[in-house]
């Protein structure tokens, strides 16, 4: 495998088909108020004036009670029905993506339309594809921690001394991340295999675990290499990336910040309205194509693994 190729493959395919960075953007308090309340005022006290406002504060106080209520239902409806949109969306993106670059680089044209009812089309057997790899995870994760909360707890019951309470929790603490490290790397990399066997080879979801798992068996120092070559991207692309929005946001709020030190708000407030409003579709469009960019190179690293030893270069249609 030509890893320079790959890299190069998947920037042209993210280049040319910039109507998948939407899916690769979803690939990739409580608040009080106070209501001013008037006592009664002068120098007599009378009990019925007292009971009256007393009366009228209790309703103020249920209204408010009422107000606050409805505004954190409202809140946790408006978070429910963003998350679950999110999610969706990354499960449609997913399928999206994985279809969409297979087909770019068999030299088959795709759109936006064509690419979203297949992720459409492959939206259950994702999301089971991803059930079964939570499971997974929560079972490898219980496989390691019981253990080593079993030691730590027992070193912490059976012995006063704090040095050996830090020794086993060091040694303890750093072969549990190692054996992190261990599992979760082949796993991670299995089940970016496994995504690509449900969606283009159309298997199974619990067959596609097994020949995700078969595969990365079959290639463990190419897929390894893969993994770091994509590490390496990935914080290389996200240092690049934090300095480019913070560059760029700088240069957008410099108008806010001479305004807000001239003194004048009103012109501050709208300077950096308008600031906001040029840089977050900026950010949206970036994390699109870096979240694009990442499944097309995992999505190629996968056909170029399972294709035979002849095969012909790709064409990548622009879309």
């Amino acid at each position: 495998m030509n890893y320079g190729e790959l890299i190069g493959d998947a920037f042209r395919v993210t280049l040319h088909n910039r109507f998948l960075w939407f899916f690769g953007f979803f690939a990739g308090g409580s608040t009080g108020f106070n209501v001013p309340t008037n006592l009664p005022s002068g120098g007599n006290f009378n009990f019925d004036d007292f009971q009256q406002s007393n009366t009228m504060l209790s309703a103020v106080q249920i209204g408010q009670g009422l107000g606050k209520g409805v505004i954190i239902v409202g809140l946790v409806v408006v978070a429910l029905i963003l998350a679950f949109f999110f999610i969706f969306m990354a499960i449609v993106s997913q399928g999206a993506l994985a279809d969409s670059v297979a087909a770019i680089d068999r030299g088959d044209r795709r759109r936006f339309g064509s690419a979203f009812r297949s992720g459409m089309g492959n939206f259950w057997r994702v999301l089971g594809y991803f059930i079964v790899f939570f499971l997974i995870a929560i079972g490898l994760l219980l496989v390691i921690g019981i253990p080593v909360a079993i030691l730590i707890g027992g070193t912490f019951a059976v012995t006063q001394s704090v040095g050996a309470r830090i020794t086993v929790a060091v040694v303890v603490g750093l072969l549990a991340f190692l054996a992190l490290i261990v599992v979760f790397v082949p796993l991670s990399i299995v089940g970016q295999y496994a995504l690509r066997e449900i969606v283009v080879r159309r298997e199974r979801i619990l067959a596609s675990v097994g020949s995700g798992y078969g595969l990365f068996r079959r290639n463990i120092g190419r897929s390894l290499l893969i993994w770091l070559i994509q590490l390496g991207l990935s914080i290389g692309i996200a240092i690049a990336f934090i300095l480019v929005v913070l560059i760029v946001g700088l240069v957008l709020a410099i108008p806010a910040i001479a305004l807000a030190v001239a003194g004048v708000s009103t012109g501050a407030w709208i300077a950096g309205g308008i600031a906001a409003l040029i840089f977050l579709p900026l950010f949206l469009v970036a994390t699109g194509a870096i979240g694009t960019f990442s499944h097309a190179y995992w999505t190629l690293a996968y056909l170029r693994l399972t294709a035979p030893p002849r095969t012909a270069p790709s064409q990548y249609p622009t879309g």
